[in-house]
């Protein structure tokens, strides 16, 4: 694997690489080495806890016969699946499902990461519980999204089996809630997975390979291409892997902490699993790299002296406006890089190459790759929120239609919202949009023109995500870097509201206490937000509100 760079960039990447050098960067990695990172030994210890990804591909390798043969009883009982997962759980069977697509005589895969009743309900409505294999998806087993997803789920089959358990599987470390509910349940199968992976990292570990197999995708060409690209980033203290990181890193300390990722649209939702990757990974300490993805391209575009851009090619005629795009840039001060994926297939490749580049970066910024610290506060809120209404106490703030920051009292009124906030972006600033809503191709479209609207009148990065499913990904950015966002959480009312068995609330008041807790997470982080609630017709609303920007 090879990285292209232009001259702007290969000046970072030389200085990059001298001081990964200096740090015994490779070598410290491989060894397991927590000082690579972190000084003090608490630090260090958490970080050595949490370094078994690195050559994961060498056990999941081992666990193919096995997992090949569940794979093969799945196919023949059943015809849909759906993963109740988050983040890491979630993103990299997202990234698999998108970019092989339905295999012939397989089931198909439904992911599902979200709290929206409407989006739980669509995926309801496409399925035959009976004939629906669940994989409960879970590092921890604790999480509150695949756990309330599972108590809905396990309802609706236990309606029409009278071995419910038989319809589930799990994914899980050892010794956790889940491996418990697991064997109490009856469940089909459970997968455990080594414990010193966190969940971002987790992509070649049965988290990825389990739902992959099921679906009748090429495990074993994915993991072989990864472990041949893996032998070669051990050996080689300038890899591709180190150039990545070597950019990203010194790219930050020269101001340039707009990560823009350019891909084909065979290849994009990579940019999703990246994304949580890279947010989640190095923003913290008032310090973040932001990637970029999705964002609609333009040529001769007069971008900001804030990013860098990383082209990932893949073939195929898809590629020649991304192409054209990049080799315009490559000719200007920008730092850009193109990496070739070669073919799908790759992908496993990819994984492991971003993933070394995140923790070399994380060792140039001198920060902990590996850790959350700022997820937390808005899972706190969301549970207080909870509380209140099992007590039958639900906050009017939830639905109001308009909340704005402390910070933003008197700037930000509702009747003259798009200039209000033009008028807060800085120079540095990025934007992201965050709904709380049903995902489709009609959500997804009318947010890539709110997108890009901000985009050509400020310059400025913007940044899109659902939540809940942001909250396990860039959350933690935007709580823990220099405070340099401008968040816009968006909720509305649910056409279709469900309620989650075992509790006193539904789905849609899961959801929008999430929102409603992030947008306070953010408030207390002195975080510069606005949130918005819409009734419906959904559809509509968004339209009027996106036609004033």
């Amino acid at each position: 694997m090879k990285i292209i760079a232009n001259k702007s960039a290969q000046t970072l990447i030389t200085a990059g690489i001298e001081k990964l050098n200096e740090l015994n960067f490779t070598q410290k990695l491989y060894g397991r080495d927590g000082s690579l990172w972190k000084q003090d030994l608490e630090s260090i210890k958490f970080i050595e806890s949490f370094l078994g990804w690195t050559e994961i591909y060498d056990w999941s390798f081992k666990q193919i016969p096995e997992i090949k043969t569940f794979a093969q009883e799945v196919k023949n009982n059943f015809n849909h699946i759906v993963l109740m997962g988050m983040g890491g759980s979630s993103l990299a069977p997202e990234v698999l499902r998108v970019i092989f697509g339905r295999q012939k005589g397989y089931p198909e895969l439904f992911v599902l990461d979200s709290t929206n009743p409407d989006w739980i309900c669509r995926v309801r409505s496409q399925i035959d519980p009976l004939k629906t294999l669940f994989i409960f998806a879970s590092k921890s087993g604790g999480t509150v999204e695949p756990s309330s997803q599972f108590a809905y789920f396990y309802d609706e089959v236990s309606k029409v089996s009278k071995t419910p358990g038989a319809n589930f599987i799990a994914i899980t470390d050892p010794e956790t809630g889940l491996e418990t509910l697991a064997k109490q349940k009856n469940f089909r199968k459970i997968f455990l997975n080594p414990a010193d992976i966190g969940g971002r990292f987790s992509a070649l570990s049965l988290f990825g390979l389990v739902p992959a197999a099921l679906c009748g995708f090429d495990i074993d060409d994915i993991l072989k291409k990864a472990a041949r690209t893996g032998d070669n980033f051990k050996t080689d203290k300038n890899s591709a892997a180190a150039q990545l990181g070597a950019l990203i890193g010194q790219a930050y300390a020269a101001g340039r902490d707009k990560l823009v990722l350019l891909m084909p649209s065979n290849i994009d939702i990579f940019g999703l699993w990246v994304e949580q990757l890279v947010a989640e990974s190095t923003g913290k300490e008032r310090k973040g790299i932001v990637p970029v993805s999705g964002e609609l391209l333009h040529e001769n575009f007069e971008y900001k002296n804030d990013r860098i851009f990383v082209y990932i090619s893949c073939g195929g005629a898809n590629d020649a406006k991304v192409r054209s795009i990049a080799g315009a840039l490559a000719k200007t001060e920008h730092p850009i890089v193109e990496i070739d994926m070669e073919e799908t297939n790759a992908v496993g490749a990819q994984f492991l190459l971003w993933e070394i580049a995140t923790a070399a970066a994380g060792a140039l910024m001198q920060i902990n790759p590996f850790d959350q610290p700022n997820v937390q506060l808005a899972k706190t809120i969301t549970k207080s929120l909870l509380t209140d209404l099992e007590a039958g106490k639900k906050s009017a703030q939830t639905t109001a239609e308009i909340l704005t920051s402390k910070n933003l009292m008197g700037k930000i009124n509702l009747p003259t919202l798009t200039q209000d906030i033009y008028n807060i972006i800085k120079n540095n600033d990025y934007v992201a949009l965050l709904p709380y809503l049903n995902a489709s191709k009609d959500i997804d479209d009318i947010f890539a023109v709110f997108r890009d609207k901000i985009l050509t009148h400020t310059k400025n990065s913007v940044l899109f995500g659902y939540g809940p499913r942001y909250l396990h990904s860039t959350g933690q950015l935007h709580k823990g870097d220099g405070n340099n966002g401008i968040f816009i959480i968006m909720s509305a009312d649910a056409q279709n509201d469900v309620k989650i068995p075992g509790q006193t609330y539904t789905f849609a008041d899961l959801c929008n206490a999430q929102a409603l807790a992030d947008f306070k997470a953010l408030e207390e982080k002195g975080r510069r937000a606005v949130k918005l609630h819409f009734k419906q017709p959904l559809l509509d609303e968004l339209k009027k509100l996106i036609s004033q920007f």
